[in-house]
């Protein structure tokens, strides 16, 4: 199922209607991948990028994932992506986990987070997901985690992160 089936007129009730979303595709990664590169909240180990580039089109191409862009002025704003086949969670419970979400800073204080997340939402309903869990970066500003808070979720337990490459 194509976002645009899911959500149509979507834009037109939207808080900015300026502003377009619709699913990622593979020929966004470059721009998505370098808006990653960009976002320090992103990089999860201290040593290394936030992500590897294989690993990041395999996002795109996750058909159990929800990867959506926001565009505004025919330029990619932001992004937002849950993976909705979480194999750790119970079936009985629909689980998905939101992986990303970023806006390029100069897009931000625009509404543009909140679309995005309504957009997301919205689809993973579709696909019967009843609960959605996620990460914050406790290290950043703090605006992901008002963010989130502002949207119903609650603090769970702090964990540090801890790699090393083999």
């Amino acid at each position: 199922m194509k976002l645009y089936e899911v959500i149509s007129g979507y834009k037109n009730i939207m808080w900015n209607k300026d502003v377009s979303i619709r699913t990622a595709t593979p020929k966004d990664f470059e721009t998505l991948y370098e808006t990653g590169l960009a976002t320090p909240e992103f990089q999860v180990s201290s040593n290394g990028e936030f992500m590897d580039r294989d690993e990041f089109m395999s996002a795109i191409k996750n058909p159990n994932g929800t990867f959506l862009v926001a565009e505004l002025d025919s330029r990619i704003a932001g992004l937002i992506y849950a993976n909705r086949g979480d194999i750790e969670r119970a079936p009985k419970t629909q689980w998905a986990c939101l992986v990303y979400l970023v806006i390029k800073p100069e897009f931000r204080k625009k509404g543009i987070a909140q679309e995005l997340y309504n957009a997301c939402i919205k689809e993973l309903k579709n696909y019967r997901i009843s609960r959605i869990y996620g990460w914050a970066n406790s290290e950043s500003d703090g605006s992901i985690v008002k963010f989130m808070s502002k949207n119903g979720f609650t603090k769970g337990h702090k964990y540090l992160w801890m790699d090393k490459e083999i």
